[in-house]
């Protein structure tokens, strides 16, 4: 059995019982594949992508932004003692590995059973070129690509064949070969697929096809959110395929057939992704075609992929009976074809178990975290985040009147709360209740509004909140509020929110001084190093909220307004996008978000986050870009929001009372 990469499909037998462990994201932590195989008893395993493909010279060629986001999450660094400053990083980094790789190159550490690989976005080009050319050789580490395929027999039946594409599909990138010297692309130390690649593959498909074998696709990029994936699996006449690259802390299993209602809405998706190519390929075409003019292999392959793609349906709707006729191999895909997303390898795994003749699956994974709904709801069954409502407690005075209206669970976990909720949350509004003046106000930064906490955050000894990322849903879609309403929970009584929200606006405490930030994909730490060095100090906490488009946001609050204002022209805005002062004015009455003052949606980017706002006149909470996109509190779907913009168009400042998303 050869080991090394080539054009020659590799055969693997494996004996009368087989069972393949499927994981994703180890991100250089290569050893805890040998322990994964012995508690599921593996006889090999299947990797979709950021596996590690980094060696000791590395990190002087990886970008700056890359290098973080590597260390970052690292299994093998601890994220909290990263140096801020890129080059004490990458000084920081020669002498501690962002990969084992270079262990088990060295013979130093050796896997226990044979693993298949793609390679993932980030991975050091040059590295995988190595393993091609077989300059580098682990035993038992195979790389599956589209220049190899991978045959196993399990020895009862059943014959697996492995094909692959790694790297991340970026449309713009699919003519762009980056520093790569083979048809590997990348740079950067990240890679990504071409239009080469995609004809490679399925050349090497259609070479070695064998129909007694099962077909595994696997890929880094998902096909169930790629159409030209979603395509190539049917092109290369695929039975599974396996991805990862979604980050989900479960993992997916699924078929076309299950979750599209008929043919007509997966041609849809298909059409969408033709047309998306199209508008790239008019315009590169121009370049690329005298580039391969004179080289006839990778003119055959680029034929293979637009061919696959002038293949894609252009409408929801066959329009021509020939047409019709060319897609029943797809329609028996579209039916037949079962898809596997994995979480990363810390959440989770599957396994194909083969026996007699069938192929089953085992899932495991970590899962979400829903501490935020445990016992303890209001008459609205909006959950109340108990750690914080105790901590609210104790830093609030008795009220001068007894409180009106059913008093909220303590949940077990401290007294019952003596003062309401400051806020009426975002996603999930709660039944308002009267707010009594206080006989002495509580220090803003000990009296959190509820509707400003992540879900159910340990309190700290300064009285402030902090959350791992362990004990948050990393992708968990929240209540999703439409047109108005909050889907599965009953809106409350108009003239109680109307009443509960003027008392609010007379009797409300300071804001919490900070900053919204648009983007806020990474950890709390991460969003930190994104701000000068010398105002990192006067932060004093981060709250990562997601908004109903599922695009995350973040508020960083701050030890003064003073210091808030002197750090804005200060950050990183290319990577934390638009970032606004939080402020105290905007959250009274509901206006300050749009040049007419009835505004409930801001933009950051493309995207346009949601807010519910409360008209007085009214008398309601009416809140989402869908009721709020035409800036008239009509119902309008969707639309560049207040100011009919397609740019940045942010005619006001979120504060946390008001533009909450959960």
């Amino acid at each position: 059995m050869s080991t090394t990469n080539g054009a020659t499909p590799q055969v693997l037998s494996v004996g009368d019982k087989a069972r393949i462990l499927c994981v994703a994201d180890v991100r250089g932590q290569l050893s805890i594949l040998n322990q994964l195989a012995k508690e599921h008893n593996a006889s090999f395993i299947i990797h979709t992508g950021d596996f590690g493909f980094y060696d000791r010279d590395s990190v002087p060629k990886v970008t700056d932004k890359t290098l973080r986001h590597v260390a970052q999450y690292s299994p093998l660094l601890d994220a909290r003692s990263l140096p801020q400053e890129s080059q004490s990083l990458r000084h920081y980094l020669t002498s501690r590995p962002i990969s084992q790789l270079y262990q088990f190159l060295s013979g130093e550490l050796k896997f226990d059973v044979p693993v298949y690989t793609v390679h993932g976005a980030c991975e050091d080009v040059s590295v995988l070129e190595k393993f091609r050319s077989g300059e580098y050789k682990v035993n038992n580490l195979f790389v599956v690509d589209e220049h190899c395929s991978r045959s196993i027999d399990t020895g009862n039946g059943v014959k697996f064949r492995l094909l692959g594409l790694g790297g991340a599909l970026v449309m713009h990138k699919l003519f762009d070969n980056g520093s790569g010297r083979t048809t590997i692309a990348g740079g950067g130390g990240t890679t990504w697929t071409t239009l080469l690649q995609i004809g490679e593959l399925i050349d090497t498909a259609a070479r070695v096809f064998d129909e007694t074998e099962t077909r595994i696709l696997v890929t880094h990029a998902s096909p169930a959110r790629e159409g030209i994936l979603a395509q190539l699996a049917l092109a290369i006449k695929a039975d599974f395929s396996i991805s990862g690259g979604l980050h989900f802390r479960y993992g997916c299993s699924y078929n076309e057939f299950a979750v599209n209602p008929t043919y007509d809405y997966f041609r849809g998706k298909l059409a969408g992704a033709r047309a998306q190519f199209m508008d790239v390929w008019d315009i590169v075409k121009g370049e690329v075609q005298p580039v391969i003019a004179n080289n006839q292999t990778q003119k055959q392959l680029i034929e293979n992929a637009l061919t696959m793609i002038e293949k894609m349906p252009t409408s929801a709707q066959a329009s021509s009976e020939r047409e019709m006729e060319r897609e029943e191999s797809a329609n028996v895909g579209f039916r037949n074809m079962w898809h596997f997303n994995l979480t990363d390898v810390s959440y989770g795994s599957l396994v194909l178990d083969v026996k007699d003749g069938k192929i089953s699956t085992e899932t495991k994974s970590e899962g979400f975290n829903f501490k935020y709904r445990r016992p303890g709801t209001n008459s609205t069954n909006v959950a109340v985040p108990t750690a914080t409502a105790a901590a609210a407690v104790k830093s609030t005075s008795k009220p001068s009147q007894p409180r009106k209206g059913p008093s909220p669970a303590s949940n077990g976990i401290g007294p019952t709360p003596t003062t309401p909720a400051p806020a009426v949350p975002a996603a999930a509004p709660q039944k308002p209740v009267e707010r009594p003046k206080s006989a002495t106000p509580a220090p803003a930064e000990a009296a959190v509004p509820l509707s400003e906490e992540a879900p159910v955050a340990p309190a700290t000894e300064e009285g402030k909140t902090e959350q791992k990322p362990s004990d948050r849903p990393a992708e968990a879609p929240s209540e999703i509020a439409t047109e108005g309403k909050i889907t599965g929970i009953a809106p409350p009584p108009a003239d109680l929110v109307a009443k509960a929200a003027d008392e609010k606006d007379t009797t409300r405490e300071p804001r919490r001084p900070g900053l919204w930030v648009a983007r806020a994909d990474d950890s709390e730490e991460t969003l930190k190093t994104y701000f000068a060095a010398e105002d990192q100090s006067h932060i004093t906490s981060v709250l990562i909220r997601i908004a109903q488009t599922g695009k995350k946001f973040a508020y960083v609050y701050f030890d003064t307004q003073e210091n808030a204002m002197a750090a804005l022209p200060r950050v990183d805005q290319e990577k934390l996008g638009k970032v606004t002062p939080i402020s105290d004015s905007a959250s009274r009455g509901g206006r300050g978000f749009g040049a007419s003052g009835r505004g409930g949606s801001w933009r950051s980017g493309s995207e346009t986050e949601s807010v519910p706002r409360r008209d007085p006149h009214r008398g309601r909470v009416s809140g989402g870009s869908r009721t709020l996109a035409r800036g008239r509190g009509g119902r309008g779907r969707g639309g560049p929001g207040i100011g009919g913009g397609d740019g940045d168009s942010s005619a006001g400042t979120p504060s946390p009372a008001t533009a909450t998303s959960s």
